[in-house]
């Protein structure tokens, strides 16, 4: 039941979420589509400019696959999540913030093995024009063409650190913000699940957004036709570039973006597992 009811939460989450996250996108990848060494868009410019590329239609470009991706991402991670929750009790590991955290570090792990491809897809796509990439498929082709099947899982080992360290802060926040909800502040079932859900969100970004902006920029390079940098070597031209304020560029529009998109999947994922079970 937790793989059906995060299935139907993610997809949910990714009908709200997307415009904000191909605005993040932008952001983060700025510097390679400008060739600049200095990025200066505002999130309302970069907003701007993607409308006048197509409409609103725009801000939902690359949306068909990641719409599959989250919701299999998000059945994935909450399935495995309550069956290593569940492993770690029967060790007798006892209920707190180290088992939660254990055990959404593993969900996120898990995810990133699974959906690099993916995200690999989306960003190109985010960051190009509809006249240069028509859909996925063009950008699995392109991609395979220009680096192999391993070009594929381009920005794989910061999308494995960045979903291990955020999957694991996601579950911790959430506990504790939903006990605080319900216990101090005296919301009810459905109040407390759409804060801790949010605040959950929050947290998986803030914990390990410039690693997902490095590997946003290793996958949009690929897109860009720019040289292919290690995870190193991209976090030296980003401190080159910007200095520390660099690796938290967009990450406006991440948070603004992760409260709702995150409360609708947690409180979906709740009334999934109360109405089918």
């Amino acid at each position: 039941m937790d793989f059906v009811a995060g299935s139907i939460a993610g997809a949910t989450g990714q009908l709200v979420g997307h415009p904000l996250d191909s605005i993040k996108t932008r952001l983060q990848s700025e510097s390679l589509i400008a060739r600049s060494n200095t990025a200066t868009t505002s999130a309302y410019k970069c907003a701007r400019n993607i409308y006048n590329e197509g409409g609103l239609r725009s801000f939902f470009r690359g949306l068909s696959l990641p719409l599959c991706s989250k919701s299999f991402e998000q059945c994935i991670a909450f399935g495995i999540q309550s069956a290593v929750d569940q492993l770690l009790e029967g060790m007798d590991v006892k209920e707190g913030t180290l088992r939660t955290g254990l055990s959404g570090m593993a969900a996120g792990s898990t995810t990133s093995l699974l959906l690099t491809p993916i995200y690999l897809v989306k960003v190109q796509l985010q960051v190009t024009s509809k006249g240069s990439l028509s859909g996925p498929i063009s950008v699995i082709k392109r991609t395979i063409n220009k680096l192999g099947f391993s070009g594929l899982y381009t920005g794989a080992l910061p999308i494995f650190m960045g979903t291990s360290i955020g999957y694991g802060c996601r579950f911790m926040a959430y506990d504790k913000a939903t006990h605080v909800a319900e216990q101090s502040l005296g919301f009810g079932r459905t109040g407390s699940v759409i804060i801790g859900g949010g605040f959950a969100g929050m947290a998986t970004w803030a914990s390990h957004y410039p690693l997902d902006l490095v590997s946003s920029r290793m996958e949009a390079s690929v897109a860009l036709g720019d040289r292919q940098l290690t995870m190193t070597e991209h976090i030296k031209e980003i401190f080159a570039q910007s200095g520390m304020r660099g690796f938290f560029r967009g990450i406006g529009p991440c948070l603004l973006r992760a409260f709702p998109v995150n409360a609708t999947i947690f409180l979906t994922y709740d009334l999934c597992k109360t109405n089918l079970t």
